[in-house]
């Protein structure tokens, strides 16, 4: 893992850490507003490439439902480090999405859980069909890009298509 990369995990795992505005009762997970397949096949046409169907797809693991050793032991193997708390991710070896669903986590950085979707669905596509290493912090500043697709209402409407 590269010195950036490692950066960019700290910062990720620091702002992971910061105290909730409200902590008390227990808040149901934050939910996706749009299907996770609309939100891939914006994500694709924006890097401009065809989702090719003998690629197997990523499982998509929310925090909520996923025990913090599991994170911790994919993620341990990428990042050169175990981290202490859940945080957004794609586990290149595992083709697995972690993703946080706390809703305070997203008030706090005024960002939805389809954007951080869409975010780790670019580091699949950077790796699976652009054969992209993730150490190169372009492909950090590339998904910041992409994740921007869904950071309104008004864009991700045409991006994709809401959850029935």
């Amino acid at each position: 893992m590269s010195h950036l990369s490692r950066l960019y995990a700290v910062l990720a795992l620091a702002v992971a850490l910061l105290p909730a505005a409200d902590a008390g009762e227990p808040v149901q997970p934050i939910r996706l507003q749009f299907d996770p397949a609309h939100i891939l096949q914006a994500v694709a046409r924006r890097m401009n490439v065809t989702l090719r169907p003998e690629i197997p797809l990523p499982t998509i693991l929310l925090q909520s439902r996923t025990p913090l050793a599991r994170f911790q032991d994919a993620i341990a193997v990428q990042w050169k480090f175990r981290p202490p708390v859940y945080s957004n991710a794609y586990v290149v070896a595992r083709n697995e999405i972690y993703l946080m669903d706390d809703p305070a986590y997203y008030v706090r950085i005024k960002r939805s859980l389809d954007e951080s979707l869409a975010h780790e669905f670019a580091h699949y596509i950077q790796v699976h069909y652009l054969n992209a290493d993730l150490a190169d912090p372009s492909c950090e500043s590339d998904a910041i890009a992409v994740q921007a697709l869904f950071a309104t209402p008004t864009i991700a409407a045409t991006a994709g298509s809401p959850q029935g």
